[in-house]
């Protein structure tokens, strides 16, 4: 990632109202808040798209609002995280799972138990939470640091995400044939 190159678009953004330079930071970042929407939606195709392109929308609504205190790639992907629970809160289809959900989800046969794990079903096994501090973590691949920041929370509170996220995730595995 180019910090200079980010730099560039956004001052050409805000100050001269470029479109080109907009498209240029569209390009740049719409896989990865596609692929980071997809692990936290569940693998929903429609869904990522509609947040990804309303997290476009606002970014580029409030563009002058970037300090530039953080790294743009940092902004964007806060912005996309609030875009995302927005969303929950809206669809209140996300409500934190009590324990017994949770254990009753890992008993539940898995859709493919195949070479293939389903990562997508795995996944929504994890809080809110839990699910964005590991997809920002290692599909995304971003420092704790980071992550913390783009979520709002300490460092150690991601750390705890991560750690309870792991335990679940490995759980699930042993109990549908993965080992």
């Amino acid at each position: 990632m180019n910090k200079n190159e980010d730099i560039a678009w956004v001052t050409r953004c805000a100050l001269f109202d470029d479109r080109r330079a907009f498209a240029c930071l569209v390009d740049k970042y719409q896989v990865r808040l596609k692929r980071f929407f997809l692990n936290l939606t569940g693998g929903d195709p429609v869904l990522s798209d509609d947040l990804a392109q309303e997290t476009f929308i606002k970014v580029y609504y409030n563009l002058r609002s970037y300090k530039g205190l953080s790294s743009f790639s940092t902004w964007i992907y806060r912005v996309a995280y609030n875009v995302f629970y927005d969303e929950l809160r809206k669809s209140r289809e996300w409500e934190d799972a009590s324990v017994d959900e949770v254990a009753n989800l890992l008993e539940q046969p898995p859709e493919c138990v195949d070479r293939n794990i389903d990562i997508s079903r795995a996944l929504s096994i994890l809080r809110p939470e839990e699910r964005t501090a590991i997809t920002l973590f290692f599909v995304e691949d971003l420092a704790v640091a980071k992550i913390a920041e783009i979520m709002s929370i300490s460092e150690g509170t991601v750390k705890s995400h991560l750690f309870r996220a792991k335990q679940k995730l490995g759980e699930y595995l042993k109990k549908n044939g993965y080992e």
